[in-house]
């Protein structure tokens, strides 16, 4: 399915496909064309906002272990990517499957001397199952669904940075990918996680 869609909507599009139904973050300018996303999606997708990042990937990574079904936080650009970091490595010590999105300042401004840049790929490179960084609006949709569904597989977290620019440019070109594996793996997951759970 091709439709004019901004990057960032694109994404909540993919994840709510997931069976996710709320989204916990922290809000910031490198964010705001996700946060005005979840706003066009709220009745879909609940925002719960935090006080500090790290609370959000925290909350995402107890949702994991207590329904089996894949949390979702984001983090803005430099400090609060970096803030992520104790919430998805409790995700990744557990083995629950976590996606948490980062984003980046402008893919022009990234590289060089300015607010916030920094390379955030490569801090999680040990915390994280998957970790991708996205350059093109039109990519984000595959990446997403891509990073979720390795997320359950590996169970852990699964990282996607996205330069402002790329969540924020509208596209008629952004085609979605099509529904495979996602009621097997989540059922899956949740079985998992029901089996785990002591016996009164």
């Amino acid at each position: 399915m091709t439709q004019t869609i901004s990057g960032s909507d694109a994404v909540l599009k993919v994840i709510e496909s997931w069976g996710v139904n709320h989204i916990y973050g922290y809000p910031g300018g490198s964010f705001d064309s996700t946060m005005n996303a979840l706003h066009n999606q709220q009745d879909k997708i609940k925002f719960i906002q935090v006080r500090h990042e790290e609370a959000g990937a925290l909350a995402a990574a107890a949702d994991a272990k207590l329904t089996g079904q894949i949390g979702v936080c984001f983090g803005s650009a430099g400090p609060g990517a970096v803030h992520l970091l104790n919430g998805l490595y409790d995700a990744k010590i557990d083995r629950v499957p976590v996606l948490a999105i980062v984003a980046q300042v402008p893919s022009k401004n990234m590289n060089i001397d300015f607010f916030q840049a920094m390379n955030e790929e490569p801090i999680f490179n040990d915390v994280a199952v998957w970790n991708r960084t996205v350059m093109t609006a039109q990519s984000l949709p595959k990446v997403i669904d891509e990073a979720i569904q390795e997320a359950y597989e590996k169970k852990g977290p699964a990282v996607v940075t996205i330069p402002r620019t790329s969540a924020g440019h509208r596209s008629r070109t952004i085609t979605f990918p099509t529904p495979t594996r996602r009621s097997r793996l989540t059922r899956f997951s949740r079985i998992r996680c029901a089996s785990k759970k002591p016996s009164r």
